[in-house]
């Protein structure tokens, strides 16, 4: 596997390219392709590792950094202007990452989101004919998003703990959703509630749409991230497999 930091170099000149993290399995390829939406902390050492295991798996992945300037505007910023060199929050810092999540609109996310769907489905080791996308939390309602409204290049998406996707605006935009959905809560996590919850499952079957959904009824919002003390084995496990398995089927 090889992983590392690159631009998501667009075509044209006119579109600035945002950073990413990308992971290649080893091998020739083409391989089926992920892209991995960061929760609130950024793109930090968790999010990367998880686009190495998708690497390990098999799966192209990239993880685009939302909360980067573009590449050519972080090079021409005066020093106190640029982003940190981490370009993410210690987990210690949850007030400032919910600060600068509350910050990113729809419309830079989607954005970066298409110029990752678009890098993404150009590379010669990714297979043609769709992508996978994965969000967590503040990436899971990215993510969720995306696949509405990029129907055609999104064969499937998984989302550990969406919030927001049963508000009118995004339950218009579900309308459009074709690729089949996997979505990921945990009974404890006391961020979205069981009104919540259940309100997307009812919107997600009048609709008529492909989906899933598991409920940890042990675990709360950081079950599946082994870097903290919420970190539960057996239900990242089930949700890892379950993840897995969707890609595996429809990429």
């Amino acid at each position: 596997m090889r992983g590392g930091m690159i631009d998501m170099e667009s075509n044209t000149t006119l579109v600035q390219c945002y950073p990413a993290h990308e992971a290649v399995p080893d091998g020739a390829g083409p391989f089926p392709g992920v892209i991995v939406a960061h929760d609130q902390f950024g793109l930090s050492p968790h999010i990367k590792a998880i686009a190495n295991r998708l690497a390990h798996e098999g799966f192209y992945a990239l993880a685009p950094n939302f909360y980067a300037l573009p590449t050519s505007v972080a090079d021409a910023a005066p020093l106190i202007m640029r982003p940190s060199r981490a370009g993410y929050f210690e987990y210690a810092d949850e007030a400032g990452a919910r600060e600068l999540a509350s910050l990113l609109s729809d419309e830079r996310a989607e954005a970066i989101l298409q110029q990752a769907i678009g890098y993404a489905t150009t590379r010669s080791k990714v297979r043609s004919g769709g992508i996978g996308l994965l969000g967590f939390a503040t990436g899971a309602r990215i993510a969720f998003l995306a696949a509405c409204r990029n129907a055609p290049d999104v064969r499937a998406c998984v989302c550990f703990a969406p919030k927001g996707i049963a508000s009118p605006a995004a339950g218009q935009l579900a309308a459009q959703l074709n690729a089949p959905l996997l979505l990921l809560y945990a009974e404890l996590d006391t961020t979205i509630s069981r009104k919540e919850r259940e309100a997307v499952r009812e919107l997600l079957t009048a609709l008529g749409k492909n989906f899933s959904m598991e409920v940890f009824h042990d675990a709360g919002e950081d079950f599946f991230c082994e870097e903290r003390d919420g970190y539960r084995i057996h239900a990242s496990s089930v949700a890892w497999e379950k993840t897995l398995a969707l890609f595996r089927r429809c990429l």
